[in-house]
């Protein structure tokens, strides 16, 4: 969640900035249309714009929503744990037959 409130934020920022520019030079339609690759950058009025925002389509968007996934993912686990990692750890050693860890070395 810190990822996602600091880095995140800025990066959404971002992209909301250039769809902004995007749907400014392109049109909103046009704009939309090259983010989700529907349309060739090359084939629009602005083609710098419409390239990074296409490569926004690629990249970035994918990776904002895998982040945000895999963080509600990690969330929905922790809430379902019902031993905490230590305790499977312990376990684990005692049932093989290792020396407990508590000692603070590994």
């Amino acid at each position: 969640m810190y990822w996602l409130m600091t880095r995140g934020s800025l990066w959404f920022l971002v992209f909301v900035v250039l769809y902004l520019c995007g749907g400014a030079l392109l049109g909103w339609a046009r704009s939309y249309e090259v983010l989700v690759g529907i349309t060739s950058p090359a084939a629009t009025s602005a083609p710098l714009v419409a390239w990074i925002l296409s490569l926004m389509g690629w990249l970035l968007v994918p990776a904002f929503v895998g982040g945000v996934t895999g963080y509600l993912v990690n969330r929905q686990v922790d809430r379902r744990r019902v031993h905490s990692e230590e305790d499977l750890e312990r376990r684990i050693r005692a049932q093989l037959g290792l020396p407990s860890s508590e000692g603070g070395g590994r």
